[in-house]
């Protein structure tokens, strides 16, 4: 698999472009790119890094990225942290 792409809605006008890619030097390994968008407009790149996932496990994490509490919970600290 050379990668996945999927586009989802977060929260209102916040939208992300995930694209995951497995390493092949490390099997259960994978790069999640969260490419975010603002009202259309770029807001930011995230990464995460996901172990031991298989390649279903890892694109269902993907798919299913905006019911992610931790994975949301990381989108809104990158965003707003340092607005407090």
């Amino acid at each position: 698999m050379d990668g996945f792409n999927y586009i989802t809605q977060l929260e209102g006008d916040l939208k992300a472009c995930i694209t995951l890619c497995s390493h092949e030097k490390n099997a259960g390994y994978w790069n999640m790119r969260v490419q975010l968008f603002y009202e259309n407009q770029p807001a930011g790149v995230a990464s995460f890094n996901l172990h031991g996932y298989s390649q279903e496990e890892a694109e269902s994490v993907a798919k299913n990225f905006n019911t992610n509490a931790y994975l949301m919970r990381e989108i809104d600290e990158y965003l707003w942290g340092d607005s407090d």
